[in-house]
Order: C-alpha cells, then structure tokens, then sequence
C-alpha cells in the first residue's frame, strides 16, 4: 500500500480561469477560439504555431492571475500530506517549464515537483497518485475511470448527476482542503504510520520495473536531484575524470551531464547498458553526436528552458560594456571618484545586429527594441513571417558586419558557425561597434576578438562563453574594454529551476520508453509527445510482429504510408518500426536512433513511399518486407489511437494486443478445434480469437488471431505446427496498452489501389481477406 498522493492541475485551479489565454490568441492571430480553447488540454488541439506563443516565456500564459488563496492551497495541501506527495500535473508542453516555475516563485507558490502530460490518469498511475484535483470533465472522467478519485473544482461543464461516482464535485480550495484534511485523518495508515491508498490497484504500479541508473558528472539543480531519487539509483562521479567517468558509466542506463563533462566516443563505448544523456543545458558541442547516434544512444537538452536567463546575460553583458561598469565599479570601491574619465554611451537610436533569431535571439530582440534600437537580424533558417514577429529587418551576414552598432551572437557550434567572426569577417565591422557572445566560445575567434581590441578596431566586448571550459587563459583576459562572465548566462536561479524541471521529467520519461520533444539526434516532431507515444508504440508493435513473422533478415523493408501524414511523423514511425525488427535480426542494439544506420551495415534496403491523393483517407502504415515470402503488417491510425489492424492481407475486426498465436493453415473443418485442446492441455485460456480466409469456399488459405492470457509453453506450439494444414505458427508478445479499439465511429471506408473496400487490407500477393473476432470466457 503506497502514501495517499494528490495531483493538482494548474490551469484553472492554481490560476484563474483560462479564459484570457483564447482571448489573447484569438487577436493576435485572427482566429475566433472559444473560451474553453486552453481549459481542457492547455490547448492541445490548436495549431502548434499558437500554442508555443501562448505557452512562451512572454506569452500570455505568464501574466495568468493566480487562482485566489491557490498559493495557501498548495501551501497548506502540502503541509497535510507531504512534499513527496504532491505534484502538479498539466497539459502545458514541457517547453513551458521555464515560464511556469518562473510564474510559480513570482506568486510566491510553494516548491512542488511539476509533470507536463496531457495523458494525466497514465502519469498519475505511473507516479502513484490515488487522488487528483481537476477543472477540466474530461480529465476528470479520465482519472476516474483509471480508478484515481478525482475532486472537480471550478467546472463550468457538467451539472453533479452526470459524473462518475468517483468524480466528487467541490465548491472552492477552502471546501477541498476541508475534505482532503477530513479524508486524510482518517485514512488507512500503514505500520510506519504513513497514510495508505484506497485504490490498492494503483498502489505500486510505479516500483514495479528495476530502478534505472543514472550517473551524474556535473552538479544538477536540487529538484532534478530529488527526482532523479526518487526513481532511480544516482551515480555521482567527477566529469573531468576521465577514468572515474569510464568506470561509473559501465552500469549506467542515464548519463546526466552539463557543459564541463565531455562525452566521447569511449565514454559511449564504455558503457553498453546506456540509453539516453541528458545535457542539462541547450548547447551539445561536448557531445560526441555521431558516436552517440551510432551506438542507439538518445541525446536530450533543454532547449529554451534557460532562453530568458540568456537574454538577459546577454542585456547585462550589453550594458556593462556600454556603461563602463566594470571599471567604474572598480575606481570607486578603491576610493577614486572618476566621473569624468567615464564615457557611457545611449542605445537608443542604434543599430544592433543579432546573429540567430531562435529562442534566445528573439528574446534579445524583443528587449532591445524596448531601449528604441533598430533590429538587423541573420538567420537563414526561419521564415520571414519570425522577422516580422520580432520586429527586425531580415539581412544577410555581410550586411549585418557592416551596418551594426551592436553584434551579438546566438547560434549553436556547428562546422557553419565556428569563427563566424575572424580576422576577416572583422574587417567589415566598424571600430566603434562592439561584439557580444553569450552563444558558444567557438563562434567568435578569440584571438581576432583581442586584437581587434588592442589595437582599438573595435570598441569593447561582452562574453560569456570561451572554446575551452572552464578557462584558464584567455588573450582576452586583462583587456579594459572586455566584459567576461565563466559562462553564467543561464544560470539565474529561475533558469536553472526550469532546466532542472524540465531534463528530469524528460530524461526519466524516456527511460521509460515514452516520447520526449527535446531529443537532438531525432527528427522533431510536428505531434506532441502524447500523441507521438501511442503511434510509436503501435507501430513499434508492428514492427516485432513482422520480425516474428520473418525470422530471417530480409532483402528490403518497406513502408507505404496512406492518407495525409506528416513527414517528420513518417520517419518517426519508420525508425521505431524499423528497430524493433532489427532487434529480431540481428545481436546489435538497435534503437530509433541508429535504426537507419544499422540497416544500412546489414545491407538492409530501407523505403519509405507515401500516398497523400486522398486527403480523407484514415492514415494507414503498411510495413512490409520482401524476401521470397512477403510479410505485411498494417497500422491505422485516427490521429487519436492507432491499432494493428492487418496481417499479411487479412483485416482484424479488433486491434492485437498481448500475447498472440497467429497461425497460417489450409481452411479444414476441425482446425480450431484441435488448436483449443492443445491449449487446454496446457491450461493458456484463450482470452479471444479471430478467424478468416481469403476465398468464399473452405479448402484455401486461412489465418487464426488467438489472445491468450498467460504464456504458451513452446511444446504447445510445437504439437499445434505439426497439425496437418498448418503452414506457419507464431507467437508474438505485444504491449498490453494495444488493447483499446480504434474508434470505430471515426473510421471511413478507405481506398485502396483505387477501389472501396469494406475494411483495410494490405495490397499484396493474399488478395482480400477478413478475420471475424469472437470473445472467449
């Protein structure tokens, strides 16, 4: 029995209604949303465009009031029950972390460990969390009916008599803290005298896998540290020790780290067992991409967790230099009133060039044109529709050197921007600008920065970053006109409460098999992560099955998408397809990640064709593979859930799920029934079956779908392949969360090769065919 645990969400509970959040959006872009747009899943199902703007670090989700007394609510529920058992569990995308820990400690919220998921009653399920408080029905229903009591508070939807028994309707905080306090003295206690859940069945569902381990080589944010404990085992260990790196990272399945730690080629190698790293931080130039990439091994960062710490650094850096404030700082301590011998200068009225419009470019941007300075920007990687958004004038690198007062600098390290400023770049600046990086040390040549300074080709420069950290020397050490700062830009104590939040959510979410946003070396993608993960799992599915199917590694391995499907989404499913029936084939470790290169060492032929004629059509992912006996899989999916719905041309009444036997066998009377006995003799209950043949008359081809509910013993399926007219038999084992439908509802009859069937079949050699389902007591 596991300690009563309370998720609270945050819109609508913790602040005020989410009305101003439609509101906000709907001038802004010209769109009419109602007012319920950002209640029900933080506005889940507008266009991805709005939902980042609203869920920005400047967005209107940051001026959201806080709900009255939700501070005291928070305060007070953890008080009642504890730290470790209070979370707060919202649908805003985890790229808000930033802005909604900076929100919280702005209205004086209490610490409290933040998850960010859409699908809340599966996450609370996973963290153990018996109770929930909600404003939303539909998330309400959600917990209710995965056995987690839900407090409705706020709700605008539902009159009381239509909700779930475990749905319990409260007037306001006051009357829910009331009720928690009553419920909680009078809960079960266990013998260390902590409280007990009244859902057993939930009780545990979070310690049952092995706890991972994770090592950590740089110093992390306290919350990520408390949750990293709180899930696994952690690993400390000193990064710039090479040796000691090696030896702790052996057993590791997570490798944390922040920008001192260097993560070669064989750091990778040294550890067999490692799933993920994880850089709490935005740049990766410590990270050996390719080898990770290579070995399977997923690379997160925390891309805009720390965009407003930055820009800010980078403001700060601005103004140190413009108003001499090192210098000045240092005469007047030592007593030396220099007044005269200071010469500030004004913003207003200049030019600054940023190099890099992304997150923290933009927010630079932003902020200078609050001092009135005209906006140059390069980045040849966004469209004009951002320029304009931000307020600068799109030019092209040359133009920006030559016209600028200011030039700073926000891109990553790559081959492109490595020295993007030397020696001759330099020539086109005037002497009177100045530089600041706050980017990566290897943007800016260092030593072309320094004598352009001596030698008084440039005015000053601010930076934060150098090639080499921490940095020992530097030929800009000891310069009157260079601010430095060892690389604090995204270190403010609301930046690095963001990171943490957000590289610990996420790390711990991919360990456990579930998508991320933030993964560097995947393609992006253009679902959210929720949406992402019940695709992926399926068609993760589909791909063991065909490896089941085809036990020997083929010549070529297709997939042929039907209906409008992204492309980010495609390459998606066909690296999660993909590896799992590599992972069949052959004695690598084979992931997502390096699925695509794996095939190609195996001599593998990979292809992907899609067909988007038919606008309409349900999309459809058929997997196939081609070696003397074809193979087919197919997935359907309604953008909302997703089933395997084929196999080798027969269409499934009901989605796979769980432990299968799939037979292929001539269509013989008594066929089913010696398959049944088999199995009762080795007491499988068979859970449900589906059956069905290609021709009208009995005598052909035939196929045998059979749930089970415990394992079959392989000498069962020994005597069931050698019945007379059994042709092939296999068993796979899939996740049990397939078992949900596909909604029927929402499925039309789809186009295949141009004519109309009644249900999906595969185009391949077996023609049509249909299973029926029948349910087995």
């Amino acid at each position: 029995m596991t300690a009563m645990k309370l998720a609270i969400d945050l819109d609508g509970v913790l602040t005020e209604h989410p009305r101003p959040l439609a509101h906000a959006a709907s001038a802004r872009f010209g769109m009419e949303m109602p007012e319920s747009a950002f209640i029900d899943s933080a506005g889940l199902n507008v266009p991805v465009e709005v939902r980042d703007w609203v869920y920005g670090a400047d967005g209107p989700a940051s001026r959201l009031r806080p709900a009255p007394d939700g501070a005291e609510f928070l305060r007070q529920v953890i008080e009642l029950l504890g730290p470790a058992r209070v979370k707060i569990v919202t649908a805003r995308p985890a790229t808000a972390a930033e802005m909604t820990v900076a929100w919280l400690l702005a209205h004086d919220f209490p610490t409290c460990e933040i998850l960010y998921a859409d699908l809340k009653a599966a996450t609370a399920l996973k963290h153990g969390l018996g109770f929930a408080v909600e404003d939303s029905l539909r998330h309400a229903r959600n917990y209710a009916a995965a056995g987690i009591t839900c407090f409705l508070v706020n709700a605008e939807e539902a009159p009381p008599h239509t909700l779930d028994p475990s749905v319990v309707r409260v007037e306001s905080l006051s009357h829910l803290l009331r009720l928690l306090a009553s419920r909680s003295n009078a809960y079960p206690t266990s013998e260390d005298g902590s409280m007990t859940s009244l859902h057993p069945s939930t009780s545990g569902a979070s310690n049952s896998a092995p706890r991972p381990t994770i090592v950590v080589s740089d110093e992390i944010h306290p919350i990520a540290r408390a949750r990293f404990s709180a899930a696994a085992d952690l690993v400390d260990v000193e990064g710039t020790d090479t040796a000691a790196l090696l030896r702790a990272v052996a057993g590791a399945d997570a490798l944390v780290v922040r920008s001192e730690t260097r993560v070669s080629a064989d750091v990778l190698a040294a550890a067999p067992k490692l799933r993920l790293v994880a850089r709490a931080g935005v740049g990766v130039d410590n990270i050996d991409l390719p080898a990770a990439t290579r070995s399977g091994v997923l690379v997160l960062n925390t891309p805009g967790a720390n965009a407003v710490s930055a820009a800010e650094h980078t403001i700060a850096l601005l103004l140190a230099v413009t108003r001499q404030l090192a210098a000045a700082n240092e005469s007047t301590h030592a007593g030396r009133w220099e007044r005269k011998q200071m010469r500030p200068i004004d913003l207003r009225g200049r030019t600054v060039g940023i190099v890099g419009l992304g997150r923290v470019g933009s927010r630079v941007a932003l902020r200078l044109r609050a001092f009135e300075m005209r906006v140059l920007a390069f980045d040849p990687y966004i469209t004009p529709h951002r320029f304009t958004e931000f307020g600068a004038a799109p030019v092209d690198y040359q133009t920006l050197l030559a016209n600028a007062d200011v030039i700073t600098f926000h891109v990553p390290a790559t081959p492109e921007t490595t020295h993007m400023l030397d020696a001759e770049t330099l020539r086109l600046v005037k002497p009177e600008a100045i530089v600041i990086n706050a980017a990566r040390g290897e943007v800016v040549d260092q030593d072309a920065l320094a004598a352009a300074l001596r030698e008084g080709r440039l005015a000053g420069a601010g930076v934060d970053v150098f090639p080499h950290e921490p940095c020992p020397s530097s030929p800009l050490f000891g310069l009157p006109n260079a601010v430095l700062t060892p690389h604090t830009g995204g270190s403010s104590a609301e930046a690095l409460a963001a990171v943490g939040e957000l590289i610990s959510t996420t790390t711990l979410a991919a360990l456990r098999g579930e998508a991320v946003p933030n993964a560097v070396n995947l393609p992006a993608s253009s679902l959210n992560a929720p949406e992402l993960q019940r695709l992926t799992s399926v068609c993760a599915a589909a791909g063991r099955l065909l490896g089941v199917l085809a036990p020997d590694r083929p010549e070529r391995y297709t997939l042929t998408v039907r209906g409008l499907v992204a492309h980010d989404v495609m390459e998606h499913v066909l690296g999660t397809a993909l590896s799992e029936s590599l992972n069949l084939w052959t004695d690598q470790r084979v992931t997502p990640v390096n699925a695509h290169l794996v095939a190609e060492e195996v001599h593998l032929e990979v292809k992907a064709q899609a067909d988007d004629s038919d606008q309409d059509l349900m999309p459809t992912f058929s997997f196939a593979v081609h070696d003397g006996a074809d193979h087919h899989v197919a997935v359907r999916w309604d953008r909302t859930d997703a089933g395997i719905t084929a196999i080798d041309g027969f269409s499934l009444e009901h989605p796979l799920a769980g432990d299968v036997l799939i037979t292929h066998h001539r269509d013989q009377p008594g066929m089913i029934g010696q398959i049944g006995m088999i199995m009762g003799r080795y007491d499988v209950n068979i859970a449900g079956m589906q059956v069905g043949r290609h021709e009208i008359t009995r005598g052909g081809e035939a196929i045998m779908v059979l749930n089970v509910d415990n394992e079959i013993p392989a000498a069962a399926v020994a005597e069931i392949t050698a019945i007379d007219g059994i042709e092939a038999t296999y068993v796979v084992s899939l996740p049990e969360a397939l078992h949900g439908p596909v909604q029927a509802p929402l499925l039309p009859t789809l186009a295949l090769g141009g004519a109309r069937l009644p249900s999906l079949t595969s185009a391949d050699r077996w023609g049509r065919g249909t299973c029926r389902a029948f349910n087995v007591d």
